[in-house]
């Protein structure tokens, strides 16, 4: 029982997180009507610049809590201007154009950033992962250990989440979103800066993705390529939610966190967790075949 605990409080951290890289898969996909295959390799590259400035540089007399809030600030940064750049100089260019050409934009953009990230960071060489919250921290529940680091995680996810909600809900300009979201031509017409509420769309879906790369990185083989993975998994948790719903999508992330975690009490390998992420894609698409995906602002 003490087993099966412990795998569920490892299973809704991992749900956190897929919820929350899956939030910014919908935030671009209402907004632009661009289905991001690289939100992956977005977050993996904003991630290696976190851990580079963490691993790789010294840090004399600073206590750690210090360098691990200077990392996560330069890596968020960097994903900030990453989303902006992605912006202006390629998806703001193809916002016409049909969404099957998008998609394999997006591909381009995540082997460049997957190339670009190999060279630098070695493709083949697992690296420390980054911690919130000291290892040797941990509570007690129901005579369950849980490390801090995974309540730091739950709290960080659920938080980001209910702000980005709140901010698309109660604020001037997540009100434009989503008027860009509901008709970008209506919303121009109302005056509604729809060039703007694209690029701060981006800019907050990489910052997201790199949040979410940040936070897995204890709970992989920390390499280029398996943060690159990460929109499987997000990408599923997108789908349950229809790519429109904030709420299923978060719900989406929790479920398939625990879908993923608990077979591993008995299967011990390192892609059957993927595999569940694809069966879980499969699944949605066939139900919702009839149907397609829900539209988008194009």
């Amino acid at each position: 029982m003490s087993e099966f605990a412990a795998y569920t409080v490892i299973g809704l951290s991992l749900g956190a997180i897929f919820a929350l890289a899956a939030l910014g898969i919908v935030l671009i996909y209402r907004v632009t009507g661009v289905l991001n295959f690289a939100h992956g390799a977005m977050g993996m590259f904003s991630t290696f610049v976190a851990w580079q400035v963490f691993y790789g540089y010294p840090h004399p007399g600073m206590p750690s809590w210090a360098v691990t809030a200077e990392a996560i600030l330069v890596g968020l940064g960097f994903a900030v201007v990453l989303g902006l750049v992605l912006e202006l100089l390629v998806f703001r260019w193809v916002r016409s154009r049909p969404q099957v050409v998008k998609a394999v934009i997006t591909i381009g953009v995540l082997l460049a950033l997957q190339s670009a990230a190999s060279l630098i960071w070695k493709n083949n060489q697992y690296h420390l992962p980054i911690y919130l919250a000291p290892q040797t921290a941990t509570f007690r529940l129901a005579d369950v250990p849980i490390g801090a680091n995974s309540v730091v995680i739950v709290v960080v996810a659920l938080g980001l989440a209910f702000g980005l909600a709140a901010f698309l809900r109660w604020t001037a300009f997540g009100r434009a979103m989503r008027a860009v979201s509901d008709n970008p031509t209506s919303a121009a017409l109302w005056g509604v800066r729809v060039d703007a509420v694209g690029a701060v769309s981006w800019m907050l879906g990489s910052l997201v993705a790199a949040v979410a790369g940040i936070l897995i990185t204890p709970f992989i083989n920390f390499d280029t390529t398996s943060l690159t993975l990460l929109i499987v998994d997000s990408l599923a948790a997108a789908l349950i939610g229809g790519l429109v719903s904030l709420p299923l999508t978060v719900l989406g992330g929790f479920l398939l966190g625990l879908l993923e975690t608990y077979p591993t009490i008995w299967i011990q390998s390192l892609g059957f967790p993927r595999l569940i992420a694809l069966i879980v894609i499969l699944a949605v698409l066939i139900i919702r075949s009839p149907k397609g995906l829900p539209g988008a602002a194009r």
